[in-house]
């Protein structure tokens, strides 16, 4: 295992072992960017219990009242991970195309160590509000990288 490797590893360890099994009483969002906004503040203070109540599916609901706490746990540290950042920007909505109207998609710019990185979050409807889906985390950029490892990466290329 190479250093950087082994770094992001412990980074990943700490996370979950700094969280809490509990969950957070968070409603859904009345709207798609108010959750990308509330759930990337919940990155920031590695808040896992608001992060497992903005994440779910239209269907289920938040993953805290229906997914395995120890899996809920690991799938939420390596998300944190990967969108830990210097600063963030929830993009003006683009009209993309989606299925059906109770989805919607959300661009969060990420500058992470120099790097900048689009970041694309869908969400679906949940009652009155909204939940993400899922995070193209691989757009994020590998977070043990700089952007010269990574092709086509930096500030301003992407």
């Amino acid at each position: 295992m190479t250093p950087r490797s082994i770094a992001l590893l412990a980074t990943v360890l700490t996370v979950a072992a700094c969280s809490s099994r509990q969950t957070a009483n968070v409603p859904a969002p009345s709207n798609p960017e108010a959750a990308v906004q509330q759930f990337m503040e919940a990155v920031d203070d590695r808040d896992m219990p608001v992060m497992g109540a903005l994440w779910g599916t239209a269907d289920r609901g938040p993953a805290s009242t229906w997914m395995d706490p120890e899996e809920l746990e690991r799938r939420l540290a390596v998300m944190g991970v990967y969108l830990q950042n210097d600063q963030y920007e929830v993009l003006p909505q683009a009209f993309e195309p989606l299925p059906t109207v109770q989805q919607r998609q959300v661009q969060v710019r990420i500058t992470r160590s120099g790097c900048e990185h689009t970041v694309p979050f869908a969400l679906v409807r949940y009652g009155d509000g909204w939940l993400i889906s899922s995070i193209d985390i691989a757009s994020a950029g590998n977070p043990s990288r700089s952007c010269e490892d990574v092709p086509g990466a930096g500030t301003g290329g992407v």
